[in-house]
């Protein structure tokens, strides 16, 4: 910025700014063009004081020779006249104009605050031999930085820390087919220095950043064409326990690569995720694809799960069966990774696939309802027992067996007994009991999927090895 007067006696200087220098002719524009750019004269123009050369150690004396701001209007910019303290009161400082003609606008004293007075400027006029205009080439890459509103902070930087008079695009019109370069007007060294700062600095960094930029533009075009495409896809999350990540990745990754390749999905395993409830740590898994089917196929190939049901006492045998051979027969039939009793617990620990624990789970609860019938059928065994023990007591020697048994004869004891041997073997009891409930318990499983469960009811004992041992009748 720069001060310009009218005429070489005007006391008046008006706030403008230098565009270019022309010979001893400086091209000068004002704020908000409330005047049209003119060409001026050299010693009409002089640099607007630096902040601390104007500021008063005192406060301004009557007599005392200062300049006042003139506030801008619709006809004028603002600047800066000459007058003097003729009297203050109460801070206001009433002043008479110095250099005035007659008819001027400045006829009168005005009154005004000490923020309005400032010493007289010491700044001389320019003299137009000591300037220098130098041109700036600006590479390809920042043509459309320093036309744009961005470039005017760095070159208002470059101005103020070099001393310039100007420092501007020129051809700052983007339909101008001429290349914008920067020209810098001031002394000799104020341009060499601007231009080290104009080059070294702020080009630098510019160049960087216009390439940051560009990335940046084109990594959020990319960002939002992902985005885009992700919002299509079906996913579906889900967790595990950290202990069978194993069996869902596989020997060297081979398990969960199958799963991708044959549904199509794109599977993430994310570790370490703490329990909210304290259980431990889980593992969390995200399976996407481009059909709800293939994903939820997928997730169903991997989606291991531990379930533990608890037993009573008396289900336990019925469950477990001889040598563990039932529950052997349902992880076999389900394709169970696992099925374990933890004794001290009483517990069963059922793992694998999810579907795979719940067709375990309902052929287990379908086998146990079939314990309640078959403790049944031990107590009517033992009544029927009862009672032909009852009955050969009572005759003695002899025994009268029904027809069906001994054609209407008259039977001693061993007839009563071949009776009591055939009626029993017929309801399940006697030598015959366990063949009879092993049969009615196959037939039981197949009811409920096909499962070979083995048992012999309620009345079993618990092995050594904590399995049952069968307790016929």
């Amino acid at each position: 910025p720069v001060e310009v007067r009218k005429g070489p006696k005007s006391t008046t200087w008006y706030n403008a700014c230098v565009l270019d220098v022309r010979g001893d002719a400086i091209l000068v524009g004002f704020e908000d063009d409330v005047w049209p750019r003119r060409e001026v004269p050299a010693y009409s123009v002089r640099r607007c004081p630096l902040d601390g050369c104007c500021a008063a150690t005192d406060d301004p004396q009557v007599d005392e020779v200062v300049e006042v701001l003139l506030q801008s209007s619709e006809t004028n910019p603002s600047g800066w006249f000459l007058g003097r303290v003729k009297t203050i009161r109460n801070s206001f400082y009433f002043i008479s104009f110095v250099g005035s003609t007659k008819g001027s606008q400045h006829q009168q004293d005005v009154i005004v605050e000490r923020s309005a007075l400032r010493p007289c400027s010491p700044e001389l006029p320019l003299e137009p031999a000591c300037l220098t205009r130098r041109r700036v080439v600006v590479e390809e890459d920042l043509h459309a930085w320093v036309r744009s509103q961005d470039s005017l902070g760095c070159l208002s930087h470059v101005q103020r820390c070099a001393g310039l008079l100007v420092a501007s695009c020129t051809s700052a019109a983007s339909e101008t087919a001429e290349p914008p370069d920067v020209l810098l007007v001031g002394e000799a060294h104020a341009v060499d220095l601007g231009e080290k700062i104009l080059t070294q600095i702020h080009f630098k960094h510019q160049v960087d950043m216009q390439k940051f930029h560009d990335l940046r533009e084109g990594l959020v075009e990319r960002l939002a064409e992902m985005r885009e495409y992700h919002s299509t896809l079906h996913k579906e999350v889900f967790t595990v326990e950290q202990h069978l990540v194993g069996k869902i990745i596989g020997k060297k990754g081979e398990n969960i690569n199958q799963v991708r390749e044959r549904h199509e999905v794109d599977i993430q395993v994310l570790d370490d995720t703490s329990d909210p409830k304290g259980h431990g740590t889980f593992t969390t898994i995200t399976v996407t694809g481009d059909s709800a089917d293939s994903v939820r196929r997928a997730r169903e190939e991997l989606e291991f799960v531990t379930e533990r049901m608890d037993l009573q006492p008396e289900q336990v045998g019925w469950i477990l069966g001889k040598g563990y051979q039932n529950i052997s027969d349902i992880a076999r039939k389900t394709e169970l990774s696992y099925a374990r009793f933890d004794d001290k617990a009483g517990c069963l620990e059922l793992c694998g696939l999810k579907h795979q624990v719940e067709n375990a789970r309902m052929l287990i609860e379908a086998h146990t309802e079939y314990l309640s019938v078959y403790k049944t059928m031990d107590e009517e065994q033992c009544a029927i027992q009862q009672g032909f023990e009852q009955l050969e007591a009572t005759l003695g020697g002899a025994s009268t067996v029904p027809s069906r048994w001994s054609n209407g004869a008259v039977a001693g004891p061993a007839a009563t007994r071949r009776g009591r041997d055939v009626a029993t073997t017929m309801l399940g009891v006697g030598p015959g009991a366990g063949k009879a409930a092993a049969v009615a318990s196959r037939a039981a499983s197949a009811a409920v999927g096909d499962v070979g469960v083995a048992g012999r009811g309620s009345g079993q004992r618990r092995s050594a090895k904590g399995g049952r041992k069968g307790g016929g009748k």
